[in-house]
């Protein structure tokens, strides 16, 4: 019985070695074909399972590093190097030099110092204030445009025709509705209804300013009380020898937008310009 127990003994023993050296990593061929799970038969009813854990393998995106490429810096031009041309030579010429802009055109044979001058085309008129000056005359005020009489300018004037005498006359002193706007020749008269200026040929007083009534010494006669032509007005010197017939009542006045019985005619800001400007012994150039 003794033999037997120790012969059982040692079995026990070595089946327990081989199960230690099994669990401690030997070589298990079942375990190393698959990476499940492996049931060892040593015991009924011991199950040992053995689960390879899977590898994870994590792939982070890879990140491409930028480049940064250097702009080439722009090349400095270079700068030319210019020879200078010689200058130029100027030849002196004898061209004759420009007329002023301004160059009054009054007839010849004038010499006053001061000019009203008078161009008319039909019954309408461009007028001009021109001053003497050692080479000629010059514009001072205009052109301002007006009118003349319905029929134009004439050199051969007469009473009633509706024309504007030719010629260069004297300006004289003026009157009108309102009073003296600052006309630098002769008085002024502020007129009333009573005023006219007498027209009529046969009559003694022909080409003169009387005060109405008439009592028989004129059949006829202009009435100075008119506006808005007389609010502002200047007697030209036409006629002053009053020969009957060659016509009268011949005025620098205010502009009514037509042709005159015979005067000129300014707008009124432009006729009071000139009526200031005005000295004594200036003239009015008709043509």
């Amino acid at each position: 019985m003794t033999d037997r127990r120790y012969a059982a003994r040692l079995a026990a023993v070595g089946g327990l070695a081989a199960l230690a050296l099994a669990a401690c990593g030997g070589e298990d061929t079942a375990a190393t074909a698959t990476p499940q799970t492996t049931t060892s038969s040593a015991s009924p009813a011991t199950t040992t399972s053995t689960t390879a854990a899977p590898r994870t393998t994590s792939t982070a995106p890879r990140r491409t590093p930028t480049r940064t490429v250097a702009k080439a810096a722009a090349p400095v031009p270079t700068p030319h190097r210019t020879t200078p041309a010689p200058p130029k030579r100027i030849t002196p010429t004898h061209a004759a030099a420009p007329k002023p802009v301004n160059t009054c055109r009054v007839p010849s044979g004038v010499t006053a110092a001061q000019v009203v001058l008078v161009d008319s085309s039909g019954s309408s008129a461009a007028v001009r204030a021109c001053r003497r000056t050692g080479s000629g005359y010059t514009t001072d005020l205009g052109p301002y445009y007006g009118h003349v009489g319905r029929n134009g300018v004439t050199s051969s004037k007469h009473e009633g025709d509706m024309s504007t005498p030719a010629g260069v006359f004297p300006l004289r002193g003026g009157f009108g509705v309102y009073g003296n706007p600052g006309l630098g020749v002769g008085s002024w008269l502020r007129v009333d209804a009573a005023d006219v200026w007498v027209d009529d040929p046969s009559s003694s007083l022909y080409n003169t300013h009387q005060r109405a009534p008439a009592g028989g010494r004129w059949a006829s006669a202009e009435e100075l009380y008119n506006q808005p032509a007389y609010n502002y007005a200047q007697i030209v010197g036409y006629n002053e020898a009053r020969t009957p017939g060659l016509g009268s009542a011949i005025f620098f006045h205010v502009d009514k937008g037509a042709g005159t019985a015979g005067c000129i005619s300014l707008p009124t800001q432009s006729l009071l310009a000139v009526f200031r400007w005005e000295r004594s012994g200036a003239v009015m150039a008709i043509r």
